[in-house]
């Protein structure tokens, strides 16, 4: 019994270890949302602007600009760079030349800030997508391990049943 015990524990920590590590969407938020250049805002890199928007630590999210589907993630996100225009870089790229955390000079980085406006036709184009990784709202078992786990809570009712009636 005492196996049984520590082989069900083992499942449920393996069960919440895979849980916490699939990223689950959370929001997304278009480039330009933010606050205009013209008042010096903060520089945000695309998973400190999750963070800020959604709560938690930047380290918890991922990035994608493909959408909202977990297997599309590319780690990528729109910036505005400072007087230079909207660029495609890496969730966690940081240019920063001016005051320090401020985008207030030419070449900063931000992924939230409205600096320049879309031009195009259509729908707004530049929209980034967070997933969170990390956190209290990742740490739910999936529906498999439940059903694992469920079965072997099951399997071991039955068999203490069947040695209480030996007795």
């Amino acid at each position: 019994m005492k196996l049984i015990k520590h082989i069900l524990s083992a499942a449920v920590l393996s069960a919440c270890a895979i849980a916490s590590a699939t990223p689950l969407f959370v929001g997304s938020w278009h480039l330009n949302a933010g606050p205009s250049y013209m008042t010096e805002p903060a520089r945000y890199t695309a998973q400190e602007a999750a963070a800020y928007l959604f709560g938690g630590d930047a380290r918890d999210y991922v990035i994608s600009t493909l959408g909202d589907v977990v297997g599309d993630i590319d780690h990528q996100a729109w910036y505005d760079l400072h007087g230079l225009g909207i660029v495609h870089l890496s969730q966690d790229f940081v240019a920063d030349k001016g005051a320090a955390g401020i985008y207030d000079a030419t070449g900063d980085a931000s992924a939230l800030v409205r600096d320049h406006l879309y031009e195009g036709s259509g729908a707004y184009p530049y929209v980034n997508y967070a997933f969170r990784v990390g956190g209290p709202e990742t740490n739910v078992p999936e529906p498999m391990s439940v059903g694992l786990l469920g079965a072997g809570l099951l399997g071991m009712g039955l068999v203490g049943r069947k040695r209480g009636a030996r007795r």
